[in-house]
């Protein structure tokens, strides 16, 4: 399994990530986009326009890009032996019309991760910033915007498209290729709806979970607590919602 960071810190102008290393690992592609459909992309019917890659860094690497460096910020007495740390300022890799799916700092991040490995020593795609397909990035990993977390349990809103799998069946786990992702902290409640008139949404709450049907033009809710990863496909595209209420903090 391709793995996501930790978000260290993030605050205006300011986002720290860490992954703790890996030794089949040898370095880390950070990719983003500004919405579900888009991290996911034009696969399975989704038709999102994927993501942009904004740097590579290498296992063990403390990375401060250039507009950290110049604000003298991102250095840290903290020992980080066995991670790799970077910090960045999103609005340094926000450059419409050139970033078409950068998001700014102020709006949340949908963000994925290629790797490269002992076994594959270059990353997917090639060279910087290289290309994507549906099976060689990490899950979507959404990071909160700098304000997200000034109130207690903050909801998160989205909306997307599942993607169509003709494998997918309630009852078991989601096939490969289904949209996944992790929000910024656990959650503890959710409601999500399935806005199609005519096919069903499969949603589950975890990858090792079977998948549920969610009926056309219907909402559920549900209330405990849940892993930061949800799971979402269909045997069609319907458009689906969700609110989510989280717990406060860092994940």
């Amino acid at each position: 399994m391709i793995p996501v960071p930790s978000i260290l810190d993030r605050s205006k102008g300011y986002m720290t990530l860490q992954f703790i290393n890996d030794p089949d690992i040898l370095g880390y592609r950070i990719r983003v986009a500004n919405s579900l459909d888009n991290a996911y992309g034009v696969f399975n019917g989704v038709g999102g326009v994927g993501t942009e890659a904004i740097f590579d860094i290498n296992r063990g690497q403390t990375l401060r890009t250039k507009a950290i460096r110049l604000k003298g910020l991102g250095v840290s007495g903290d020992i980080t032996r066995g991670q790799t740390r970077a910090t960045y300022d999103p609005n340094e890799f926000f450059d419409p019309p050139t970033t078409t799916v950068v998001p700014p700092d102020n709006q949340l991040t949908f963000m994925r991760i290629q790797v490269r490995t002992v076994a594959a020593p270059a990353f997917p795609g090639g060279a910087f910033p290289g290309t994507f397909t549906a099976l060689d990035q990490s899950k979507i990993l959404i990071v909160q915007d700098p304000r997200f977390f000034e109130v207690p349990r903050p909801a998160l809103s989205l909306y997307g498209t599942a993607p169509a799998l003709a494998a997918a069946l309630p009852g078991l786990p989601a096939p490969p290729g289904e949209m996944i992702f992790g929000v910024p902290a656990f959650a503890d409640a959710m409601v999500i709806t399935n806005h199609d008139a005519a096919l069903p949404l499969y949603f589950a709450s975890a990858t090792d979970q079977p998948l549920m049907q969610i009926d056309p033009m219907t909402s559920i809710s549900h209330a405990s607590g849940m892993k930061d990863e949800l799971v979402i496909c269909s045997t069609g595209n319907p458009n689906f919602s969700m609110l989510i209420s989280t717990v406060t903090g860092m994940r």
